[in-house]
């Protein structure tokens, strides 16, 4: 009876987390869709390239002309119109790649995240940046901490744990953000990340 009990909790748990999957078959991506989260897209670019035949030559010459990054996929918990606090927020960018050396890019990247120091006085790794395996692709993972003041003068810390995952000749850059002194989605975030799947031929 415990064993039956425990089976249906897992699955209630597991389906309050996600119920559909969001695909975006032109970069091969594909990640759960957290229950009840609410769009934030704006730019339908992304949308309106699965409706053309694209090659990769295509696709790296699109994200440039971007100014190197394209928005995939944003989410909040909450609409942040109404809700008082830091909503909790996960995006998805495409960005370009410069460098095919895993151990290269992987110190562009930490150089890149270093560089926060000047805008955030108190930015530091909270974890450091460490390699993980996301979709049987080696990729990168660090989790940063700061303080940030909103238009309403009111300061929030900010904990922003970030993807990396290097895929031909671009990389998903994955940032989960939540309220370091609030609500910690930290269980929610981990299970969207193993649902991520990449595949493009």
């Amino acid at each position: 009876m415990k064993q039956l009990l425990s089976f249906f909790l897992l699955l209630s748990i597991t389906t309050s987390f996600a119920q559909k999957r969001f695909e975006n078959k032109t970069f091969g991506f594909t990640i759960e869709e957290p229950l009840g989260w609410i769009w934030g897209n704006n730019d339908d670019l992304a949308r309106n390239l699965e409706k053309l035949d694209i090659d990769e030559e295509k696709l790296v010459k699109i994200i440039k002309e971007h100014e190197g990054s394209v928005l995939l996929l944003s989410l909040y918990k909450y609409d942040p119109q109404t809700y008082e606090g830091l909503v909790p927020a996960i995006q998805v960018n495409v960005r370009e790649r410069n460098n095919e050396d895993f151990h290269e890019f992987k110190s562009n990247i930490i150089r890149s995240a270093r560089s926060f120091h000047g805008l955030y006085d108190d930015f530091e790794f909270m974890e450091e940046p460490k390699d993980i395996k996301i979709s049987h692709i080696k990729s990168i993972y660090f989790v940063t901490k700061f303080t940030m003041r909103a238009e309403n003068g009111l300061t929030y810390r900010v904990r922003s744990r970030i993807y990396v995952i290097p895929w031909k000749h671009y990389y998903f850059q994955i940032n989960m953000t939540d309220d370091l002194m609030g609500e910690d989605c930290s269980r929610e975030f981990l299970h969207l990340v193993k649902s991520i799947k990449i595949k493009r031929k």
